[in-house]
């Protein structure tokens, strides 16, 4: 169980730090304001070369062979539920990164979340065996 509560963390914290490098490149590359073909064209083919989009792609996809792994070591119901540690580094990252403002609301459900993951980390034994 350790090493899928460590590979999920892992997990976790790169798709988040995708995210928000994700966010920091669109913010580059502007909103999209028009959905005629060559006009889309434009626009994506600038957000794909992006540096900020490729690095945070390329996070995201870290977090799909971690979470390949994790679910070849656990239940899903125990490896699925830890991708929510995501908000929590999100909101850490749009804080520092993106200057962006968490209300406390927010932060309390960012907790409700984290703690429903250790209950689920918690709950017991795997009900499934490979």
């Amino acid at each position: 169980m350790l090493r899928v509560v460590i590979a999920m963390i892992f997990a976790s914290a790169a798709t988040a730090a995708g995210q928000i490098l994700i966010r920091r490149g669109m913010q580059d590359v502007g909103s999209l304001e028009t959905y005629a073909p060559l006009a889309l064209l434009s626009y994506f083919g600038q957000a794909l070369s992006n540096p900020y989009v490729i690095l945070g792609t390329i996070l995201n996809g870290i977090f799909y062979f971690l979470l390949i792994a994790s679910l070849s070591w656990a239940d899903v119901t125990v490896a699925v539920p830890f991708t929510a540690m995501e908000y929590a580094f999100a909101a850490v990252l749009a804080i520092t990164l993106l200057q962006e403002v968490v209300p406390p609301v927010r932060w309390a459900g960012i907790v409700l979340v984290i703690v429903g993951v250790v209950l689920v980390t918690v709950s017991g034994e795997p009900t499934s065996h490979p």
